[in-house]
């Protein structure tokens, strides 16, 4: 992006700013320097944007410091772009190239079309980026291939991309299903027909869905030890959060979302419009949930004027974000020494999962799950049944009327 012409005024606002988020003497003077930077490339014509300050000063440093100019420089210009500081959420792209730069040039267009096809109609960020991002992948694969252009695809191309020199599919149900929303939306990009083509190709792979991971009894025994105790390692946000999803089964994204507003203390309820599905979910607080709660908004939280109720612990403050949560889940269950192990899986979606099957265990009907899990289909409460274990065993076939080897069972 070009430099502003109004570097000065951009200089004032942004320090102004960061003094008001309550950013350090430190971080202040290094915006401060490179402010200088700035004016003296813009004063001596060796740069016109961002991006040549960057490489000029940082290009060819060391990893460190690279990472620290481009974090320097992008927040001034995503400030310069928005009026708004970074937060510590957004990533500078400035010196980077990415994959999809690498892309040729119909690929390009191809892919900017379908995002901004997909957003008039209406579809969620996250779906758009996870096929945007698949899109990247499988053009890429057909670059390498030596193909550029959508005339140049070929069903054998295809099969090449998606299956493995044996023939079995080397890529998912789900990343076949986000090449199929890609190319439908790109009907109209493409001259006719051609993604009709296009999708012929496309092999058939089924989605499999993998067994979720589990919490065992006396996993959740140990957590709870932590979130109901007073851990000296946790805060009352963290401990708040833990209880939400163990107790709620809300989902991450709709945790750090959570706004003051959606808490009704009158009628002791939560109601949010879920961000996966779009759909409104109304939970009961319970007194354990509701107190813990309260006493972290009047008890921890900065007074800040963000509507979410959970937010950074240190300054510049801004709402958390579902990777926050990730962080928080990984913190609780150190706390409580359990999935200690490299691997080992440590998200929040766990004691959405616990909650689950231990309504499944308890005869809960399948549909009442599914209206407290904020799901969109009774089908999706499917996946928890793997670990539905009480009622599994009733399953289970005895082996007594076949003869087996001695030992076979030691």
């Amino acid at each position: 992006m070009k430099i502003n012409n109004n570097l000065d005024k951009l200089r004032d606002e942004m320090l102004n700013a960061h003094l008001l988020a309550g950013y350090s003497f430190h971080t202040i003077k290094r915006f401060k320097e490179a402010f200088k930077r700035i004016d003296r490339d813009v004063q001596s014509g060796n740069c016109a944007t961002y991006e040549d300050v960057f490489w000029k000063h940082y290009g060819d440093k060391s990893k460190a410091v690279e990472r620290g100019g481009r974090w320097v420089i992008g927040a001034i210009e995503y400030f310069d772009i928005s009026g708004q500081l970074p937060g510590g959420v957004r990533r500078s792209k400035i010196g980077k190239i990415t994959k999809f730069d690498l892309l040729s040039e119909e690929f390009k267009s191809m892919l900017s079309y379908y995002k901004k096809a997909e957003m008039q109609r209406g579809i969620k960020a996250s779906t758009i980026n996870v096929c945007f991002y698949g899109g990247i992948s499988f053009f890429t694969a057909l670059q390498s291939k030596g193909i550029t252009g959508s005339s140049q695809i070929t069903a054998k191309s295809v099969i090449d991309v998606l299956t493995d020199s044996n023939g079995k599919p080397c890529k998912s149900g789900s990343y076949r299903k986000n090449l199929l929303s890609l190319f439908h939306a790109c009907r109209d990009f493409l001259p006719e027909g051609v993604c009709d083509r296009i999708i012929d190709f496309l092999p058939e792979i089924p989605c499999v869905r993998k067994n979720i991971q589990y919490l065992t009894e006396e996993e959740i025994l140990k957590v709870k030890v932590v979130l109901l105790g007073e851990q000296p390692g946790l805060t009352k946000r963290d401990r708040t959060i833990g209880l939400l999803a163990m107790y709620t089964g809300l989902r991450s994204c709709d945790i750090a979302g959570l706004l003051l507003e959606d808490i009704d203390w009158i009628l002791d309820i939560i109601s949010i419009t879920q961000q996966k599905t779009g759909k409104p979910l109304t939970l009961p607080l319970s007194a354990t949930v509701g107190n813990t709660l309260y006493d972290y908004i009047y008890g921890e939280r900065p007074a800040v004027s963000i509507h979410e109720v959970f937010v950074t612990l240190r300054p510049p403050f801004r709402r958390i974000v579902s990777g926050d949560c990730c962080n928080i889940a990984t913190v609780i269950m150190k706390q409580a020494g359990i999935r200690t192990n490299k691997g080992d899986r440590r998200g929040l979606h766990l004691f959405r999962h616990h909650l689950a099957t231990g309504m499944l265990a308890n005869d809960v009907p399948i549909t009442v799950i599914s209206e407290v899990l904020g799901h969109a289909s009774p089908n999706s409460t499917q996946a928890y049944l793997s670990a539905d274990f009480t009622h599994l065993k009733a399953c289970s076939l005895s082996i007594e009327q076949f003869s087996l080897r001695e030992g076979v069972l030691r």
